[in-house]
């Protein structure tokens, strides 16, 4: 279920060390920040951010490569690149601390930063990410380091990108993506680092929301299934429909019970406590 109309505020801009990032910065209260999955952008928040934006300050970032965001704001594509380039995001809004919510890929960089700079997240929800194990797309691209390294040679980058941009619109991503997306989307699958991953899961102290679903054709259900297990308590969400992209398909279930998660745990500023209170939409 999701509402009748989508959020689609305007971007705004953040200047970074080494250039700006786009974000979306919507509500007022509890601080909800969104990390987009690759390839992604805001736009991946428009249905969520109904519900969110009604009642917390919803934050939405482009990260770099994806969106507006110019890809040499951050390139490196590591877990430790992506977890820096998420905390400096923070430090440029003047953010102390916030719940995290990401999805996919999105969700490696919020428990990196959740391990790794514990003090900076007070909870972290999960959306369709993946988990210890390589899940089925990473299973079925075994040449991903190589294609990234290929995509760092003059000769064979412009040949990589379009197969990966075929290759995209094949698996239902929109036709047309920029070449920095494509690229930097193979760099970060390559770059996947289980281990790194397994190591940040068992880090992790922050209570945890974790949704997903049965049919999602990019992470299997038993994935979703063992990270829940894996995470410390708070809200599980499986759903037996809604594909990949469930903060779309079910964004009204997600939204109540991330609120209420944020509500009944009390993960949000002195200076909230007690104004907080969940509208429907």
């Amino acid at each position: 279920m999701r509402p009748p109309v989508p959020s689609d505020p305007p971007r705004k801009w953040l200047t970074l060390a080494r250039g700006p990032m786009a974000y979306t910065d919507v509500g007022s209260g509890p601080i909800i920040v969104g990390i987009h999955g690759c390839p992604g952008s805001v736009k991946d928040w428009r249905w969520l951010g109904v519900p969110l934006e009604a009642n917390a300050r919803f934050i939405r970032l482009e990260l770099p490569g994806f969106g507006e965001t110019p890809l040499r704001t951050g390139p490196n594509p590591s877990l430790a690149g992506r977890g820096h380039i998420f905390i400096e995001a923070l430090d440029a809004l003047d953010i102390a601390s916030c719940i995290v919510v990401a999805h996919s890929a999105g969700g490696l960089v919020a428990l990196e930063a959740a391990a790794r700079y514990s003090e900076r997240i007070q909870g972290v929800a999960l959306i369709a990410v993946p988990g210890g194990r390589p899940h089925r797309p990473v299973r079925h691209f075994p040449q991903a380091q190589w294609v990234s390294r290929g995509l760092r040679v003059p000769g064979l980058k412009y040949v990589l990108t379009q197969l990966g941009r075929r290759a995209f619109g094949r698996a239902g991503f929109p036709d047309g993506l920029p070449s920095d997306t494509v690229r930097q989307t193979l760099h970060i699958v390559a770059h996947m680092d289980f281990q790194r991953q397994r190591e940040n899961i068992g880090r992790i102290e922050q209570s945890t929301l974790v949704a997903w679903a049965d049919d999602d054709q990019f992470i299997e259900a038993a994935i979703g299934q063992e990270l829940a297990e894996s995470l410390p308590p708070g809200p599980r969400l499986p759903f037996q429909a809604g594909g990949h992209y469930i903060q779309k398909t079910q964004s009204v279930e997600i939204g109540r019970t991330l609120l209420h998660w944020i509500d009944d745990a009390g993960l949000f500023s002195g200076d909230d406590r007690h104004v907080f209170e969940i509208t429907d939409v």
